[in-house]
C-alpha cells in the first residue's frame, strides 16, 4: 500500500467562495473636517445603487454625489424642532427599515462611523440582527480618531476616557483624572430636543461636576472640528461656562491627565 507524506499528500479541495448576499441596510460615513473623504468602497457602492437617504449633506459633497448621479434623500424634516432627540432617531431608524420592504439596499449617509457616538447607527445595526437583516458598516475618519491624532495623544501610554459630555454628568459616571479624556459634543450639552435656533450650551454643570476630580485652573483644551478643519482653544475649567458663547458646532472638550507636582526647594 503507498503512503504520502505530508508534502506529497494532494491538497483538500477547497469550498468555492460564495458571494455576499445584498445587504438590506448599507451604513456609509464620510469625512467630518474634509466631507468628501469617503472610502472607494462607499463610492463604488453608491455608484452601483444610485440611491441614499442622509440628515442634509454638506454642499461639496451633495454637488459630487450629484455629478455621480446619485440620488440622495433627506429625510432631516424628520427632526422639528422641539422633538426629542431620541424619539426622532427612533422615528429615522424606523422609517430606514421600514424601505428595506421596498428597496435593497437602503444606504444612510452619516458624518464619521456610522456605529461611533451615532445613536441612529446604533439602533440601525441593533435592529438589524434582531430582524435578521443584513446592515453593512462602511466608515470614515470619525471626530474620535481625528482629535486623538490631532492633538497627538500617545493612547497605548497614557490611556484614554471617552464620554458624552451629556451623559457623564447625567449619570454621574466616574471619570479619573489620572488618565487622559475626551468629552465629546460639549457644543450640545444638556440639550433633549433638537433646538429651534442656535444658543449656547449652560456648561455650570458640566464644570461643576468636574470639579470634583480636577483643579480649578486645570487647562481644557477645545476642540472644534468643522469643514475648516481642526481648531483648539485653551481654557480653564473654572472658566469653563464664561466660554459656552464662544462654542461651535462640532466642538468637544479634551482634557489632559493631572500630572504630580514637583517638589519645589531643597529638602531641609
Amino acid at each position: 500500500m503507498a503512503t504520502q507524506t505530508l508534502d506529497s499528500a494532494a491538497p483538500e479541495k477547497q469550498p468555492s467562495p460564495i458571494a455576499m448576499a445584498t445587504p438590506h441596510l448599507v451604513l456609509i460615513g464620510y469625512g467630518v473636517t474634509d466631507t468628501l473623504q469617503i472610502t472607494v468602497e462607499a463610492q463604488r457602492l453608491l455608484a452601483r445603487y444610485g440611491s441614499a437617504y442622509s440628515l442634509g449633506l454638506p454642499a461639496n459633497l451633495a454637488a459630487f454625489l450629484k455629478s455621480q448621479r446619485v440620488k440622495v434623500t433627506d429625510i432631516a424634516s424628520r427632526m422639528a424642532p422641539g422633538r426629542d432627540y431620541a424619539d426622532s432617531y427612533l422615528d429615522i431608524a424606523n422609517f430606514l427599515i421600514g424601505r428595506t420592504a421596498h428597496e435593497r439596499p437602503v444606504l444612510f449617509l452619516s458624518p464619521g462611523h456610522p456605529l461611533v457616538f451615532n445613536a441612529i447607527g446604533r439602533y440601525l445595526a441593533m435592529e438589524g440582527r434582531r430582524l435578521e437583516l443584513g446592515v453593512q458598516v462602511v466608515p470614515a475618519v470619525s471626530p474620535l480618531d481625528l482629535i486623538v491624532g490631532g492633538i497627538g495623544l500617545d493612547v497605548s501610554t497614557f490611556g484614554l476616557q471617552v464620554f458624552d459630555a451629556t451623559r457623564l454628568v447625567a449619570r454621574r459616571m466616574p471619570i479619573s483624572p489620572l488618565v487622559p479624556a475626551i468629552l465629546l459634543h460639549v457644543d450640545g450639552f444638556g440639550q433633549s430636543t433638537a433646538p429651534a435656533a442656535a444658543a449656547a450650551p449652560d456648561l455650570a454643570p458640566l464644570a461643576n461636576y468636574l470639579a470634583g476630580c480636577y483643579p480649578a485652573n486645570h487647562p481644557a483644551t477645545v476642540v472644534t472640528l468643522s469643514d475648516r478643519g481642526m481648531s483648539v482653544a485653551a481654557v480653564a475649567l473654572s472658566a469653563l461656562p464664561q466660554a459656552a458663547a464662544q462654542l461651535q458646532p462640532g466642538t468637544h472638550l479634551f482634557l489632559d491627565l493631572v500630572r504630580p507636582q514637583q517638589p519645589t526647594g531643597n529638602p531641609a
